[in-house]
């Protein structure tokens, strides 16, 4: 008999860890969580969390509250969310430009492979880019002819150095053959806001966010950076492809990717993304983000997580045929 209460007494600090352990699991969240976006309002990771954060809230029982933290190309958002207490309660609402490309060119506080986990990508969109009205050009050939007659005069908007937006000028700039005059923003809002107060020529943007200025006459797309059109879009289906104007290798695709700090107890990051699972078969989600002109092509953050490496070096080897002499 001894010997038995012996042994209960032995294992209740045992017991009591698995059952606090267990209370703790079943608790979170019990407060609200912060979506950091490092990039400015106005932009297509602005709007298209302003449908998604209150569809998590209900999945999670907890207020989703987004704080924008634009600057250093995206890199002060993202060293936030990297240096966070790794307990589910700071998120990122990236994309794979900051997450893979930007860190391999300046010094960062964050090992870009290792301080993060993805919940999941949500979608992912090509960039166009624009003008405006009262420029002298019109299309994408206008614009190598007008930078190649004023070299370094014309202005071209982008998001922030390395970005997703400032890395296909370069590769554009550099096929073309032309100089223009890059100025940086903090985020795809600014970019749009420049272009539409005519303090730049040229921004590069998205669908999302530049679909109601279209319709407005008050911005002029010229061209899809990527391989192919925009198929189906109502509004810019019919803007021709960087391969079609004869320029095959600049590209662009920006992968919207929601990430965790690396070392949240794994309880907590499956119901992280367990939530985003559910999320994109919510009806509200689907019909807000096909409003916006775009769809859900989602991959859970497991699986996106194993593409990260090959990502990764994909970036490495582009910087060094862009930094080439």
């Amino acid at each position: 008999m001894k010997t038995s209460v012996l042994r209960i007494a032995a294992a209740a600090p045992l017991l009591l860890l698995m059952v606090s352990g267990s209370l703790y699991a079943a608790s979170y969240p019990d407060r609200p969580i912060t979506l950091v976006i490092p990039l400015s309002p106005g932009g297509s990771h602005d709007l298209h969390a302003r449908g998604i954060t209150p569809e998590l809230s209900k999945l999670l029982g907890q207020p989703v509250v987004v704080k924008f933290l634009p600057g250093g190309a995206g890199m002060k958002g993202t060293g936030f969310a990297a240096e966070a207490k790794p307990d589910g309660y700071t998120i990122l609402f990236t994309h794979n430009y900051f997450d893979q490309m930007v860190p391999q060119t300046q010094k960062v506080p964050f090992d870009a492979l290792k301080s993060f986990n993805t919940l999941a990508r949500i979608n992912y969109s090509q960039p166009m880019f624009m003008t405006r009205p009262g420029t002298p050009f019109k299309d994408l050939k206008g614009v190598v002819a007008h930078a190649k007659a004023n070299p370094g005069k014309v202005t071209f908007g982008h998001s922030g150095v390395w970005g997703v937006m400032h890395t296909p000028m370069l590769q554009f700039i550099k096929a073309a053959n032309i100089k223009v005059n890059f100025i940086p923003h903090k985020g795809g809002g600014p970019v749009l806001r420049a272009l539409l107060a005519s303090q730049d020529d040229v921004g590069g943007v998205f669908a999302t966010q530049a679909r109601p200025h279209f319709k407005a006459g008050k911005v002029i797309p010229l061209v899809v950076v990527g391989e192919k059109r925009i198929e189906g879009d109502p509004d810019f289906g019919g803007v021709p492809s960087m391969t079609e104007l004869g320029y095959p290798t600049v590209t662009s695709t920006m992968d919207r990717i929601f990430m965790a700090p690396a070392g949240m107890a794994p309880d907590r990051l499956n119901k992280l993304r367990a939530a985003f699972d559910g999320l994109v078969k919510q009806q509200a989600v689907k019909d807000y983000i096909k409003n916006l002109g775009d769809e859900i092509k989602y991959m859970n953050g497991a699986d996106y997580d194993a593409l990260r490496p090959a990502k990764y070096e994909t970036f490495t080897v582009l910087i060094k045929e862009m930094t080439a002499k």
